[in-house]
């Protein structure tokens, strides 16, 4: 009980003690009149501004920002969009009502910002990029043959269900494991005529054999493909420091 009562008293002197010690800047009468277009029509019931009001629609505090038209969100209040109505505010509204949530913008963040992981590749675009990467830390080096497969790969977006050294979300298999059937007569029937969930996809002989090129040289180069692979999807490492805790303002 002494721990939570020092906690909560250590709380509430950062709350009460933490507010702004300068005057904010004086919002402009266009936003201002925007403000009463926002209470007029009781946007409030619905959305939050720095997290108060209601919580049927998203926090639009910060809504509109820089890299956001004021277009983009004119057409939600005025075509409406899920639960949210249609509304039909005349031109100068509109206008004030976007120098308002602009202005809030630039008041302070109303979330704090997620930590953001390393962006994964595009399934489609997987191998291309791997391979690219793993050529410039010279662990590999694809002939021109096995390139134009995986140029035809990339092309025809086969990574979208064939996921790299694993089986695809729909168990499709993984063609660089020595168990799966690479010859050119298997890969030529199985494209020629689909098989189960995957469709026909007609390719030439020479097309056929790129490909059948392409994934036995990823079969060949597999343990170092699939080590440089667990780098290469690595996310950032959690950090308690990364956290944001002072963010909310």
């Amino acid at each position: 009980m002494c721990v939570l009562l020092g906690c909560f008293l250590s709380l509430s002197v950062v709350a009460y003690s933490d507010y702004p010690r300068e005057v904010g800047p004086q919002m402009a009468p266009q936003a201002r009149r925007g403000l009463e277009v926002w209470r007029t029509n009781n946007c409030q019931a619905c959305h939050q501004i720095h997290g108060f009001g209601g919580f049927h629609g998203p926090d639009l505090t910060n809504r509109l920002t820089d890299d956001v038209h004021d277009a983009e969100l004119i057409q939600v209040i005025m075509t409406g969009r899920g639960r949210m109505p249609a509304f039909e505010l005349p031109d100068e509204d509109l206008d004030a009502l976007m120098a308002w949530l602009r202005s809030i913008n630039a008041s302070g963040r109303a979330q704090p910002e997620p930590l953001r992981a390393e962006s994964a590749p595009v399934a489609s675009m997987h191998f291309k990029e791997l391979i690219s990467q793993a050529e410039g830390r010279a662990l590999v080096t694809i002939p021109g043959p096995a390139r134009e497969g995986l140029e035809l790969w990339t092309t025809m977006q086969c990574g979208t269900c064939h996921l790299p050294f694993q089986a695809g979300l729909l168990r499709e298999p993984d063609l660089t494991a020595r168990a799966t059937d690479r010859s050119f007569e298997n890969l030529s029937q199985i494209l020629a005529e689909g098989r189960g969930r995957m469709p026909a996809t007609p390719l030439d002989d020479s097309q056929v054999r790129s490909l059948e090129v392409f994934l036995q040289w990823v079969a060949d180069h597999r343990s170092t493909l699939a080590e440089f692979n667990l780098e290469f999807t690595q996310h950032q490492p959690f950090r308690w420091s990364d956290l944001p805790w002072w963010e909310y303002k």
